[in-house]
């Protein structure tokens, strides 16, 4: 006799063989029992589970002839005939290759006729396979069967059914076995057949069935008859190793290793999917029973180290890899292009792989105390700088993450002249909280010229039109800016103290080092200057020290008068003068810087203020500034020539070779067509 595989030989022949589907046979024990069976079932599962077995014991129960409490003798006739599948009461039908109209007419026609035994049962595997027009031809016969007649429908996938079909029976769902179930077959079936199989062959066999008691069986039957456990790495175990180490080449020689083994890409994709949901599930402390308790070691660890999100990010990610695989060209590139997103979170831009990172930070990073961070984080300074109030020091909470009862916390903090924050903070802090610290402590550094302290208010004596404001005090944190001054701008407008004038953030600070040399009758002497000194240490020295911007926009000005110890800078129009408000404060710093003591600015309209969007036309590129600090030159001759004696010009619009005569002085222009 041919050798006969062990999930045949050892299939389920009474219903208490059927190992854990204990709400099936007992429901069906009960029926038979009490004769109340249905003319009806549909039993639906994963493969592998028993559902053509419990089919093929109901219909020797419903037939045997000494039936003991709803079990089947399998020593009479009828047991017999229909274990070996000569029985006239039993009719199979696999609906995979049976599914058309004419299949299930011809079982209709014969469904009336009788039969040897008691009750003719059908069974229709894979019933979900069946066409729509023999399901809904079906549907009459199966409400209403012979009297005679029981119909057990199987399924692997009962969404599929019709709903109409699934109405007209009495629907049993039908489980994967647990790992005791399957450890307790296998036992039972190596000890009966007389196998030989090591504590390796045991979790191999139990990992291979993955619940399924037939998928156990065959995979014993191979290590049987291999000799052993194969020696082959398991790739799936490697790609999960891979996963929870960040191994992006371990990965994808794994890929490469389970490809040349034969297997294919989407198979292992499923099987990596699958592991991965038994991590997914114990990352959740979901039931585990079906694993065995190496396997639940494992996939513990796994979970620890790989955490949920990890889980839940890998699980998506394949799958949507997957949804594309049959068009690919290449189908091992999609899983081969998911795994590196796993493995290197830099090569991935997603918000899943964001959220990942910053759980991987929160999670990972050592705490460490504020104080022990205080000193050892502040870097040294390069130039000295003046003492910051302890408000200073601090940053909010919302920003920080101080405490409220941090010591170096203070909701007043001024962040108005913050500089950028630096990705990499040389503070010695080993949290991001700390390093925000210290960046936060280094922006409440000067980064400007040093400036001293105002000078004390005094009073002083006032001429007829001469404003006696004196500059106001800082103002409080959080306050608006003043606005840019208008034309006709009042003159005792409030100019801020100097320690509120920082540089805006896209603004360079003005230089640190020492001011270029001034001429004699600038010198420092801490006494406001006069007109003419301001006038002329402003051009070559001041002016010339002052960053790019506020250079360009305050060279289209000039000084008018010096109103108490207030300089007032003329603007040709307001729309400039708004502009040069925004850097008022570096020429404030910097005039402080040159004379030694601090020079409000106010800024005025003054027409007579030379215009450098007039001399734009005429004035090289590259020396905007200078020409633009140049007043422009009346010709008194035009003021006293008389009217009648102007012609009239023509052609006075500036043409290209009127710009480029402008930027050759004495050179001639010569004809065309004179060469």
């Amino acid at each position: 006799m041919a050798y006969q595989s062990l999930y045949r030989r050892y299939r389920p022949r009474r219903f208490s063989e059927v190992r854990g589907q204990e709400h099936l046979v007992s429901a069906l024990r009960n029926a038979v029992r009490d004769e109340r069976v249905g003319h009806a079932y549909l039993l639906s599962g994963p493969r592998g589970t028993g559902k053509t077995s419990t089919a093929r014991i109901l219909a020797k129960v419903l037939n045997c002839e000494n039936t003991i409490e709803g079990e089947p003798c399998c020593e009479c006739a009828s047991c017999l005939s229909i274990e070996a599948g000569t029985s006239f009461d039993v009719h199979e039908l696999d609906a995979a290759s049976n599914n058309g109209v004419d299949a299930i007419r011809e079982l209709i026609a014969k469904a009336s006729l009788g039969t040897p035994g008691r009750t003719k049962v059908y069974i229709l595997d894979e019933v979900h396979m069946l066409s729509t027009a023999a399901s809904n031809a079906l549907l009459k016969t199966l409400e209403e069967p012979p009297e005679h007649v029981v119909f057990v429908l199987a399924t692997t996938d009962p969404q599929k059914v019709l709903p109409t079909i699934r109405s007209r029976t009495q629907h049993f769902e039908v489980n994967l076995l647990s790992a005791d179930d399957l450890r307790g077959l296998v036992e039972y079936v190596v000890g009966d057949a007389g196998l030989d199989l090591s504590p390796e062959g045991y979790a191999y066999v139990l990992r291979a069935g993955a619940g399924s008691a037939r998928d156990t069986l065959s995979a014993l039957d191979r290590v049987v008859a291999a000799g052993g456990v194969p020696d082959s790495v398991d790739a799936v175990d490697e790609l999960v190793e891979a996963l929870c180490d960040r191994d992006t080449g371990r990965a994808l020689v794994a890929v490469d290793a389970a490809l040349s083994r034969g297997r294919n890409p989407r198979v292992l994709g499923e099987s990596l999917i699958a592991r991965l949901r038994d991590i997914f599930l114990a990352s959740m402390n979901a039931d585990l029973s079906r694993l065995t308790e190496a396997d639940k070691e494992r996939v513990t660890d796994q979970a620890l180290r790989l955490t949920a999100p990890g889980a839940t990010r890998a699980l998506e990610l394949l799958g949507e890899a997957f949804v594309g695989i049959q068009d690919a060209l290449d189908p091992r590139i999609p899983l081969e292009v998911a795994l590196v997103r796993l493995t290197r979170i830099d090569a991935d831009t997603s918000l899943g792989a964001l959220a990942e990172r910053i759980t991987r930070l929160e999670n990972g990073a050592p705490r460490s105390s504020s104080s022990s961070t205080g000193s050892s984080a502040r870097p040294a300074a390069s130039s000295p700088a003046p003492a910051q109030p302890a408000a200073k020091a601090a940053a909010p909470v919302a920003e920080s993450g101080l405490d409220d009862d941090d010591p170096e916390y203070d909701p007043d903090a001024d962040f108005d002249s913050a500089a950028p924050i630096d990705p990499q903070p040389s503070g010695g802090g080993s949290r991001p909280a700390d390093s925000a610290r210290q960046v936060l402590r280094d922006r409440t550094k000067p980064t400007g010229a040093e400036r001293p302290p105002p000078r004390p208010t005094t009073p002083r004596p006032t001429t007829p039109g001469q404003s006696t404001t004196r500059p106001s005090a800082p103002a409080r944190p959080g306050s608006p800016k003043p606005t840019a001054p208008v034309a006709d701008a009042p003159a005792n407008t409030e100019a801020p103290a100097a320690d509120d004038h920082a540089a805006p953030a896209d603004t360079p600070a003005a230089p640190a080092a020492a001011p270029a040399p001034m001429p004699a009758m600038s010198t420092s002497t801490g006494v406001t200057p006069t007109l003419d000194q301001l006038a002329a240490a402003w051009t070559d020295t001041i002016l010339a020290a002052l960053p790019q911007r506020p250079r360009v926009r305050f060279a289209g000005g000039q000084w008018t008068q010096i109103d108490g110890d207030t300089a007032v800078f003329g603007l040709p129009n307001a729309t400039h003068a708004q502009r040069c408000e925004e850097c008022r404060s570096d020429v404030e710093a910097a005039l402080a810087a040159n004379f030694g003591l601090p020079v409000p600015v106010r800024l005025v309209i003054d027409t007579s203020a030379p215009d450098p969007s007039a001399q734009r036309g005429a004035a090289p590129r590259g020396r905007v500034a200078q020409a633009a600090a140049e007043p422009t030159q009346v010709d008194d001759e035009i003021h006293h020539s008389e009217v009648e004696d102007l012609a009239d010009a023509h052609d006075i619009g500036s043409n290209g070779a009127d710009r480029i005569a402008a930027l050759f002085p004495g050179a001639e222009l010569l004809d065309g067509d004179a060469g």
